[in-house]
Parts: structure tokens; C-alpha cells; sequence
């Protein structure tokens, strides 16, 4: 593997590399796996190597240098990503092709996913509803787990620790003998958390104890392959609240645990056929204990009356997905035929009935066909979907690339992606009491499905500059447009409930721009808009898109003597525009949230025949934490929780 292989990153396509590995094949929305030249979807590939340049523990941080890709922060339920402007439960993440499942307000939290048994995360932006289903309207993020190895017996061990009192103990190892493999891996994560707020106690960044073990279990039959795969893991928050307005103080310690397993079948059959095949059970636990706190002696007594067994939340999900597909190099015509059946329960206190279930059945197509000596690839694709709670839908996709030469090439995209209902949106039944009033929030069982027209169109010019230099220039346009939103109804007779009733447009760009000097060294580049849609434009007579500018860059060098690496990584957020509803005024006013910088770096350097490698680094060197929200005249009225400040960190991994 070469070293312009280990750093290639973003959105660079990997015919900058010099020769081949298995980092240059991608296996999301493939007919099989797949050189990422040769894909008609445009796949983002985010690599070990740069995992471990970021210094990044979990999925959050690894993205929060990416171009048209922005994370918010909540203090409960934790990151949540948005990919083109779309965000929430339309950007579905998977590992190995299994949704990760457990969303809270909508969010999958990215701090919760860690990296270290992870090889890579290829991204998809746009909807890629044909191949997976719901949630996908955005985007996705697939994580592909680490399954292979070089060695009958290897593993490393490593130690990270960093400035804001975070510590991680990581360890993995593999067993390779004969057509068998065995890996396990697992680690602990402590933090003790911190505040950016002007508080007596509560804690905006909470502490938390992650502890995680994964396994798997691998045989190869030849020119197929069959895998287990078991994850384990529970999350430990603890908030600090304040005193409320009658001087009582609640804190509460949320748990959540996950027990995910998957069995996989994958390989060529029938000369040149790929059969895939996953079989998963995911099991879901959230949970929480509440302390009424002494505001003298701060001493916490558990409630009596928020008890586990009155919040906890159980999340069940099981499913099979089987895809059958032709993928020839030099073939006119290839496709895929699959099916995708699954089914989800949940059971809690606030559901109605306390327990709900909806099933989903699925079949999807997809068509290949090259002409023009391959100069043109068309490829149609539709799924059919029944789910017992909306009944049928027909999800058509198309995508096109154009070969303009060796070096040029010219993707488009078109889809109809949608999102079906929750449990959570078509049956909830919540009542919370507020003094002598009793609220009501409550789903809704004729939801309609969230639906979109979707629009991407990428150029990439990839030009070798000959004596190992090279350039990529990659411009790229997006736009989606969302029907049938659904969102909660204003308070009436103290009720609320999910109803379809707003529409959402994103509209953007970007250019990426990479140069390779030497081997050794390279730069890149990366401006983007992303225009989100203004829903009071026609009440306030203002700009129905509202455009806010991102720029990012990174720079990789290597010391040719000392094999010293430093890498650098920098993004520029600019303001961003909104309005809202003032209930009181009962006016529209408009918000501006700051723009914010964040900077990173990191030296590493391996010892003893690579088997210790030492990393420093620095992150967020700007040292933002909350952003200022401000209104029309100029008022401070909210912070948005970004980043946690400036800190420090060191990690040491040891390999066997």
C-alpha cells in the first residue's frame, strides 16, 4: 500500500493512487464491491489512516471537517448530523449495512458510535432510497468494520488521553487460522465533563462512561464468505440540573445499551454473480434515574415517582436483506434484484397500548447499462415498498456517469427518496403534569410518508502531473426538495400531535480541489454553499433560500528522514440566517447564528518497526465553545452548544 493510498481522503477520487488496495473498493449502493473510480454513485471515503489523523474517537468527530456536512450539538441527546441541509431522520447510518437504530428527537447520536474497530466510512450524500429504504433521503453513512488481517495472530492496544479530562483504554486481536478468523475488540471511555455556561452547576457537556465490546467470526468457503458479527455496548450520562423557579433541583442519569447482531453471507456464485446476503436483530434499551436534589447539601435521594421502569424505552429491530447482482467490468448490461424484509417493536410507558410494531417488506431493482464503449453508464433503479402502517410506495432512482475521458468524469443523480413514520410519530401517548395542568402529546396514525425530489450533478478532473504529482478539481452541485414533513401541531386545549404539514428545499455546492506535490505532500481545498429553505419567506416577504458559505482545507506532509508525520485540518463555517415565531410579539423575527472556525492538528511518528506509534495533537485551536444566536435587533437570545474549547490530547497505540 502506498502512502498517497494511506492519506488519500474526502471527496478525492483514489485514481491518485499509484497501484491498488482494498482501500480503493466500496461496497455501499454497489452491485459488488467496487473500485471507487469505477462507481456511478459519487462515494466519499473516509480512511483509517485519517481516523487516526484526526485523533477521533467517535463518528462526530471525524466529520466535523467535511464540506456540505454540519453537526449540532445537544446536551442530552448528543451529536446529530446534516448532510446537503437535510438532517435528523433523513441521513441513516449503518455498519456494515445494518441501521443503527435507537434515534432520540429524531437524532442518531455520532458520539455514541466509536471508530476504533472501524476501516473505513464511505458517504453517500443525496437520497439512496432505492438500495436502503426509509431514512435515507438525505444521505448515508455506512461504517465498514475491520474483518481481515495479515497475520495468524496480531492486535495493538492503545492509550488516549485528552485535556478536558477525557481518557480511552482500546484493545483489540485477531486469530486467523486456516479458512477461519477470529477478532474481538473493546475499550472504555471516561469523561468527566465540562461547561461553557455561566451556571451554579449544571453541566452542558455531560459526563460520561462509554464501555463497548465487539466480536466476529469469519470463515471463507471459497469464493464466498460467512461472518458473525455481535456488538455490545452502554452509555452512561449523568446531568446536573439548576435550581427551577420554586428552588427544586432534579438531576438525572441517562443510560442507554445496545446489543446489535448480524449474520452475513457475501460473495460470487454462479461465475460472475454476487450474492449478498445479512440476517441482523438489534436490541435497543434507553433509560433513566432521576435524584431530587438537597439545594443546601446537594445530596441526591432517587425519585420514587420517575422511576426506570415508568421511562424506560425498548427498541427491537429485525430484518434480512438479500441482493443478487452481475457486475462485469467489460458487460453491456449488469444489474441487481434484492429483497429487503424487517420488522421494528417498541414497548414503553408512552406508547400507545405500550407496545407498537410496524413491518416492512421490500423489493428493489437496479439496471446498469454502458454504451458507447463505456463512455456512458445509465442506471435506472426502483423499489417497492409495504409497510403495515402506510400501505405501498414506488421509490424510482437514476443515475448517470459520463466517462469524458480517461481522466474526466461526470456524475448525475436523481431520486424520489422518502421517510416512513416512527413508532414514536404514529403512536405516541405522552402526559405530563405542569402544577394542576395535564398536557397531552400524542401520535398519529394517518401520517403520510415524508417524500423528495432529489438532484446531484458532480465534474471530477483528475490530471497526473507526471514525477508523482498530481491534481483533482471536483465542482458539484445539489438539490432536494422535501413534501409532507412531519412535525408536531401548535398547543391547543393543552394537546399536541404529529401531523404532516411543512416543506423543506436545500440547494448548494461545492469545489474540492486537491494538489500533490510529492508523495510526501499534499494540500486540499474546499468551498461550499448550502442554501436552506426559509419557511416564512411568503409572511415576511424575505429570501425563500438562505445560503450560508464553508470553507475547509488540510495539509498532510511527511519528513522524509525522521518519517515525522504532521497533518492539519481547518474549517470555516460562516453565519448562518434564520427567523422564527415570537409567540409573545406574535411576529416573525429573524435570527443570525455566529460563524466559527475550527482548527486542528496532529505530529505522529512510529517506533520499533512501526510496532508503537505516538500521537500529539490539538484540537479546536481557535477555542470556540457555545455560538451566539442573535435576533433582528441585534439581542442575544439563545447560545448554540458547537464545540467544548480548546484542548490537547496524546495517544499511544502498541501493535503485536
Amino acid at each position: 500500500m502506498t502512502t498517497i493510498a494511506l492519506f488519500a481522503q474526502n471527496d478525492m477520487d483514489s485514481t491518485l493512487v499509484q497501484g491498488g488496495s482494498l482501500d480503493d473498493v466500496v461496497v455501499t449502493a454497489q452491485f459488488a464491491p467496487q473500485a471507487i473510480n469505477n462507481t456511478v454513485y459519487k462515494v466519499k471515503v473516509l480512511r483509517s489512516s485519517e481516523i487516526q489523523a484526526k485523533g477521533a474517537t467517535y463518528l462526530s468527530e471525524l466529520l466535523q471537517s467535511e464540506i456540505n456536512i454540519n453537526l449540532a450539538q445537544n446536551s442530552v441527546f448528543g451529536s446529530n448530523v446534516e448532510v446537503q441541509g437535510v438532517s435528523k431522520e433523513n441521513v441513516k447510518i449503518l455498519i456494515d449495512g445494518v441501521p443503527v437504530i435507537g434515534r432520540l428527537n429524531g437524532i442518531i447520536d455520532l458520539s455514541q458510535i466509536n471508530l476504533s474497530n472501524v476501516e473505513r466510512v464511505e458517504i453517500i450524500e443525496g437520497p439512496v432510497s432505492v438500495f436502503y429504504g426509509t431514512d435515507a433521503m438525505g444521505g448515508i453513512m455506512n461504517l465498514i468494520s475491520k474483518k481481515q488481517q495479515n497475520k495468524t495472530l496480531e492486535g495493538s492496544v492503545s492509550l488516549f488521553y485528552e485535556s478536558i479530562n477525557a481518557r480511552s483504554l482500546t484493545g483489540n486481536v485477531g486469530y486467523q487460522f486456516g479458512k477461519n478468523i477470529f477478532r474481538v475488540n473493546g475499550g472504555v471511555y471516561q469523561f468527566q465533563g465540562l461547561s461553557t455556561l455561566d451556571s451554579m452547576r449544571s453541566v452542558n457537556w455531560p459526563k460520561r462512561n462509554d464501555y463497548f465490546g465487539d466480536v466476529l467470526l469469519g470463515r471463507d468457503l471459497g469464493k464466498l464468505n460467512v461472518r458473525y458479527s455481535g456488538h455490545i455496548s452502554k452509555h452512561d450520562l449523568f446531568t446536573l440540573g439548576d435550581p427551577d423557579r420554586h428552588g427544586k433541583i432534579k438531576d438525572i442519569n441517562y443510560f442507554t445499551r445496545r446489543i446489535d447482531n448480524s449474520l452475513s453471507l457475501n460473495g460470487q456464485i454462479w461465475g460472475d454473480k454476487y450474492l449478498d446476503v445479512t440476517a441482523s436483530y438489534l436490541d435497543y434499551q434507553r433509560y433513566h434515574d432521576s435524584y431530587d436534589v438537597d439545594p443546601v447539601t446537594f445530596v441526591g435521594v432517587l425519585s420514587t415517582k420517575d422511576t426506570q421502569a415508568k421511562n424506560i424505552v425498548k427498541y427491537r429491530y429485525a430484518g434480512v436483506k438479500a441482493s443478487l447482482g452481475q457486475n462485469k467490468h467489460s458487460g453491456i448490461i449488469n444489474y441487481m434484484l434484492g429483497v429487503d424484509v424487517n420488522s421494528e417493536e417498541s414497548t414503553g410507558q408512552r406508547l400507545l397500548d405500550k407496545k407498537q410494531s410496524i413491518g416492512t417488506s421490500a423489493l428493489f431493482s437496479v439496471f446498469n447499462y454502458k454504451l458507447m464503449n463505456n463512455s456512458i453508464e445509465l442506471q435506472p433503479g426502483l423499489r417497492y415498498t409495504y409497510n403495515t402502517a402506510y400501505g405501498s410506495l414506488m421509490s424510482p432512482a437514476f443515475n448517470a456517469k459520463f466517462n469524458i475521458s480517461s481522466n474526466q468524469k461526470l456524475r448525475f443523480s436523481y431520486a424520489r427518496g422518502f421517510r416512513a413514520p416512527t413508532i414514536k410519530e404514529l403512536y405516541l401517548d405522552f402526559h405530563i403534569k405542569a402544577g394542576p395542568i395535564s398536557y397531552v402529546i400524542s401520535g398519529n396514525e394517518k401520517l403520510e410518508v415524508e417524500k423528495s425530489h432529489s438532484f446531484n450533478l458532480q465534474y471530477s478532473l483528475n490530471a497526473n502531473l507526471g514525477n508523482k504529482k498530481a491534481i483533482l478539481i471536483e465542482p458539484s452541485i445539489f438539490y432536494n426538495d422535501i413534501t409532507n414533513l412531519i412535525d408536531l401541531s401548535v398547543l391547543k386545549d393543552n394537546k399536541r400531535h404529529y401531523i404532516n404539514v411543512d416543506k423543506f428545499k436545500s440547494l448548494g455546492g461545492r469545489i474540492s480541489l486537491m494538489y500533490m506535490p510529492s508523495s510526501k505532500f499534499d494540500v486540499k481545498i474546499g468551498y461550499g454553499q448550502t442554501g436552506r429553505y426559509n419557511q416564512f419567506n411568503e409572511k415576511n416577504d424575505s429570501e425563500p433560500i438562505i445560503y450560508t458559505p464553508e470553507l475547509s482545507s488540510s495539509i498532510r506532509y511527511t519528513l522524509k528522514d525522521s518519517g515525522l508525520r504532521l497533518m492539519a485540518y481547518y474549517k470555516y463555517t460562516g453565519k448562518r440566517k434564520g427567523f422564527y415565531y415570537d409567540k409573545k410579539s406574535k411576529e416573525i423575527k429573524e435570527t443570525i447564528k455566529s460563524d466559527f472556525n475550527n482548527l486542528a492538528f496532529t505530529i505522529s511518528k512510529d517506533f520499533f518497526h512501526d510496532k508503537l506509534s505516538i500521537q500529539l495533537g490539538g484540537k479546536n485551536l481557535f477555542d470556540v465553545t457555545d455560538v451566539e444566536v442573535t435576533n433582528a435587533s441585534g439581542a442575544t437570545h439563545s447560545r448554540n452548544l458547537q464545540l467544548w474549547g480548546r484542548s490537547y490530547f496524546a495517544k499511544a497505540t502498541m501493535k503485536f
